[in-house]
């Protein structure tokens, strides 16, 4: 029979080469599991395009990863200075202010009251929220990821 110390530092060992095997392991896992290519873009490389061709100098869009017709993606958006308009979308998204000042607010609640959004701000919008969005800069510049596909509809009949 083994002393009682010798069985302790067995299974010190043996506790030890289990959590190493395990994190070998999770890591080839890891690196099996994560075999998507990285993307990288530098802004100037960003290709923006109307989000509607019929209105050249509207919205433009540049997709970053994904297919937005599908989703899920992520793109880069710039707006011009206007107001906005009750609309809804599909699917959830995550924004985040790169550039300009712009307001965010949900149905029911006022553009005056919303706060005034500078660069760094954040919001997560849930699909079938009617919300508002307007940009107080000459342009505003945004960061979006969509879970889904990106579409927008008028939130017709809702107090636009």
């Amino acid at each position: 029979m083994s002393s009682y110390s010798e069985r302790t530092r067995r299974t010190g060992r043996l506790l030890i080469v289990g959590a190493a095997c395990t994190l070998a392991g999770f890591a080839a896992g890891a690196l099996a599991v994560d075999s998507k290519p990285m993307i990288v873009t530098p802004i100037e490389d960003a290709q923006f395009k109307p989000l509607d061709p019929a209105r050249p100098d509207g919205p433009q869009l540049a997709v970053l990863r994904g297919d937005p017709a599908t989703g899920p993606s992520d793109m880069l958006l710039k707006l011009q200075k206007g107001p906005g308009r009750l609309h809804l979308h599909t699917a959830d998204y995550h924004l985040v202010l790169l550039k300009g000042t712009m307001k965010h607010w949900a149905e029911g609640e006022k553009e005056a009251d919303a706060k005034t959004l500078g660069p760094g701000s954040y919001w997560f919008q849930p699909g079938g929220q009617a919300h508002g969005d307007s940009c107080f800069s000459e342009e505003c510049l945004m960061f979006v990821s969509w879970a889904g596909k990106r579409d927008a509809r008028l939130a017709a009949g809702r107090g636009e």
